[in-house]
């Protein structure tokens, strides 16, 4: 048995702990809470399998399935179906249109779902030309197909940015032998291309699909304008039965989420770790011939027109007034542009921005932090071997859901619910997995003889890291950093179960009451406020921290997915 240096172990352990603490502790207490029942005193009792033999008499239930079932597939498949066609497009335009395909993945999902509700609303919003002119027959509201939308537009970037980097790292010889053989264009796609990028492929898929199997935003969005229980999948349902007070019927839920998860990601490693080659037949009618550039302009231009029509619909929201807000028909421009929703967007919401961007900004330093030590173990020094990295793939494939019921109690316990320190607390579970991923491939290619030349001049291995290793390492460190902030400051299922009120600016250095930004948006956009105005203003707003970010990583997004 290989000896662990003392240095390396010390670096791995502050991240190894978190993860174990918070997050084996509740999945192993969901499964037991899931065998009881709380009465109306709020005691706990026995229930055995009662809460899962309720699956067959809860009339809800199928419907839940059925949603889920459909969300989990649609997503997917529609982005994959369209990223590749797109990512090829990309690496036939050029890189340099990334950036803008790249923006719905850095918008919050709670801006993104309010933009495109504001958009398909049949009464004040576009929605009411398309079913003036027939294209739509029923509200899209309360369509189904409209958290497959949501969903699909904020995850295409993502799969499109996976498979283009898969092409790119493509070898030029392979290139060179297509081009010598005269393969080409759809034909080159089909017999060379995918196969070769299997794996981000298959990357893309399972991002996605775990996307739209654990979704939740769009749905907490579309449920105030839907109805109860049209658009619930598992996620939204076992949320809401937990804050109804039925927590063991809401983890048994749970478990089942817990389960899929499990499995879903244990075939991902597994291909992944097999190096499978797919070959997929090329049919004989595709031609062995690039495409013409008008054809992957015509692309572009369909993808920047689905990319900005929401965009655009929230901008000019913002600048109505009430009364014009609620004209119909409703104007596609202002006609007298005002101010008066971004100044109550910012008044209103300060304690909520208050809150978003100093939990975001602290939760970051933590998390890039803890996620580069553990990375750096992992991918230079194969510290916890497959097993580690295994456990951290699994974790970027479970549903924060997952955790919401156990961490409840622990910060319920330890007085910090309703508070800063209780989102610092928990923000990790949602942002270190995926940082360790990302920071994990960008050390798998670090040069090995920094760390060397450091050891040779007298330092141990825990100096090192912070002298010579990190300093080396900004430009992986930028791109973690700004997907940690991203996560945070777009965070709505935490806030949401762990703050009721908002930040108490009368008596700030307490750091009570922590309702973020985006808890704030969500509560504009309920029926009874119909803060259009206002929520768009706020939409806008919250896009800003996210887009610059965006712009100042630009350069080094596609390095962390396969291309070098």
């Amino acid at each position: 048995m290989r000896k662990i240096d003392k240095y390396l172990f010390l670096l791995a352990l502050p991240a190894v702990a978190y993860l174990v603490t918070f997050t084996v502790y509740p999945i192993l207490h969901n499964f037991f809470l899931s065998f009881e029942e709380q009465d109306i005193y709020g005691n706990l009792h026995w229930v055995g399998l009662g809460n899962y033999e309720w699956f067959k008499k809860d009339p809800y239930f199928p419907n839940i399935v059925g949603n889920t079932l459909l969300y989990s597939l649609a997503t997917p498949i529609l982005d994959v179906l369209l990223a590749i066609p797109l990512a090829v497009m990309v690496k036939r335009l050029g890189g340099r249109w990334l950036l803008l395909i790249m923006i719905p993945a850095f918008i919050p999902p709670v801006t993104s779902a309010t933009a495109w509700y504001l958009f398909l609303n049949p009464s004040f919003g576009i929605g009411y030309y398309l079913m003036q002119w027939g294209i739509i027959k029923t509200n899209l509201m309360a369509s189904k197909w409209t958290i497959v939308l949501v969903n699909v537009w904020w995850t295409l970037p993502t799969a499109v940015l996976l498979i283009y980097s898969g092409l790119k790292s493509i070898p030029k010889s392979i290139e060179d032998a297509a081009h010598a053989d005269g393969v080409a264009g759809p034909r080159k796609l089909f017999m060379i291309d995918l196969p070769l990028i299997a794996p981000q492929v298959l990357t893309a898929f399972v991002l996605t699909m775990l996307s739209g199997l654990f979704t939740f935003v769009p749905i907490y969005i579309g449920a105030s304008q839907a109805g109860p229980r049209i658009l619930d999948n598992l996620v939204y349902y076992a949320f809401d039965k937990f804050f109804s007070g039925q927590p063991g019927y809401a983890a048994a839920l749970i478990v089942v989420m817990t389960a899929l998860s499990t499995v879903l990601s244990m075939f991902y490693v597994k291909f992944l770790t097999s190096r499978a080659f797919v070959r997929l037949p090329a049919p004989s009618f595709l031609p062995s011939k690039e495409l013409p550039k008008k054809v992957h302009y015509a692309l572009l231009v369909a993808l920047l027109a689905f990319t900005f029509i929401p965009f655009f619909w929230l901008v000019s929201l913002s600048f109505k007034s009430p009364l014009e807000l609620i004209r119909i028909p409703p104007s596609i421009f202002p006609e007298h542009p005002i101010l008066g929703n971004y100044w109550n967007a910012v008044v209103g919401g300060l304690p909520f921005l208050m809150t978003s961007g100093a939990v975001a900004v602290i939760n970051t330093l933590i998390t890039v932090l803890l996620a580069s030590m553990l990375s750096y173990t992992m991918a230079i020094h194969r510290l916890g071997g497959r097993k580690l990295l295994a456990y951290n793939l699994y974790l970027n494939a479970t549903p924060t859901i997952i955790y919401i019921i156990p961490l409840y109690f622990i910060l319920k316990v330890l007085g910090i619910l309703n508070s800063w320190w209780g989102l610092i607390l928990t923000y990790p579970v949602m942002t270190l997995p995926y940082n360790s991923w990302i920071l994990y491939n960008y050390f798998t290619n670090f040069p090995k003889q920094m760390e060397d030349a450091a050891l040779m001049d007298g330092m141990n291995r825990f100096k090192a890291f912070f002298k010579v290793i990190l300093p080396l390492s900004r430009n992986g460190l930028s791109v973690a950093a700004v997907y940690a902030f991203l996560f945070s400051w777009g965070a709505l299922i935490f806030p949401l179960a762990f703050t009721y009120t908002p930040y108490d600016l009368g008596n700030p250095l307490s750091f009570r009451g922590a309702q973020t930004y985006s808890v704030y948006i969500s509560m504009l956009m309920s029926p009874t406020t119909r803060g259009y105005g206002t929520v768009s203003a706020a939409g806008i707003i919250s896009i800003i921290p996210s887009l610059t970010l965006l712009f100042l990583v630009r350069r080094n997004l596609e390095r962390f997915w396969g291309s070098r």
